[in-house]
């Protein structure tokens, strides 16, 4: 039986409580920036689209420069800010507090296999939906000049038909690599094994991950939409947005824990006390 998504939430909270101006300083340094710059962005992109159209490029290769950097900026600060809470989480978790500047000089540790592994994964998908892609374009060229279907005057069908297909793939994976970027700073693993490892410990917890995923997604998507209307609400909704990016990170290596707890069982070597005071009296032994 898996613990449900109030007490995983819970438990997050509680761990953050233990260190508050740690997570506190965390935050400051890398996921309010890495806020800040995504909804600043957010809203160029919005400015920039209701400009009038010019016949030169030169507006448009700026704007592609810029996208550029802003996504490089904001990428840094939410590799870093993800890896050092992460490490700092499961740890507190424990009862092991780490020290701020062990959590920021750990980044260097996990920063390089988290980019390799991401690329790994965006390449998964890409590939995934290219092919699948590829055999609906066949079906579809079937549909149209064999059984002699308009699909022109029936697209909200077929873009009802690709959502069908896609979104429910694309849900599969996502929940069942949900668990890869921790393994990645948890484990010192990269490349397939997180993939792999992530795969395995889901099982059983797919129903709590969606829940959860569609919780702090529905949050962050409503924050983005109300930072695009000004970009004085970019400063008031970036912290807001900051702490959900913190407990977002928390919650999904709790997650972790308690899903390895569940299939392999934490070994009492590596916490030894640390490893019977913690809660985990969620997961049913």
């Amino acid at each position: 039986m898996a613990p449900k998504m109030w007490d995983v939430l819970s438990e997050a909270k509680r761990t953050i409580d233990a260190q508050p101006r740690h997570y506190l300083i965390l935050s400051l340094i890398f996921i309010l920036p890495s806020s800040l710059v995504t909804f600043l962005f957010n809203f160029l992109v919005k400015h920039f689209q209701q400009q009038p159209q010019q016949d030169t490029i030169y507006p448009t290769l700026i704007f592609t420069l810029v996208s550029i950097l802003f996504l490089l900026i904001s990428s840094i600060f939410t590799f870093c800010s993800f890896i050092s809470i992460t490490y700092s989480v499961y740890h507190s978790f424990f009862n092991q507090h780490i020290k701020l500047k062990e959590a920021i000089k750990f980044i260097s540790t996990s920063f390089f296999p988290l980019l390799a592994t991401d690329i790994i994964i965006f390449t998964i998908f890409f590939i995934g939906s290219f092919l699948l892609g590829l055999v609906i374009g066949v079906v579809l060229f079937l549909i149209t000049y064999i059984g002699g279907v308009d699909l022109q005057a029936n697209s909200y069908l077929v873009i009802v038909l690709l959502m069908l297909v896609f979104l429910p793939l694309g849900m599969y994976l996502m929940i069942n690599f949900t668990l890869v970027k921790v393994i990645v700073v948890v484990e010192s693993v990269w490349g397939f094994e997180p993939l792999r490892r992530s795969w395995k410990l889901v099982r059983g917890m797919k129903s709590l991950i969606l829940s959860i995923s569609f919780l702090f997604g529905s949050l962050q998507l409503v924050l983005v939409w109300i930072t695009s209307y000004s970009w004085v609400l970019n400063l008031v909704i970036s912290p807001i947005f900051a702490m959900l990016s913190l407990y977002s990170y928390a919650v999904l290596t709790v997650l972790y824990i308690y899903c390895k707890e569940k299939h392999e069982k934490l070994a009492n070597e590596d916490f030894g006390k640390e490893k019977d005071e913690a809660r985990l009296s969620l997961i049913p032994s």
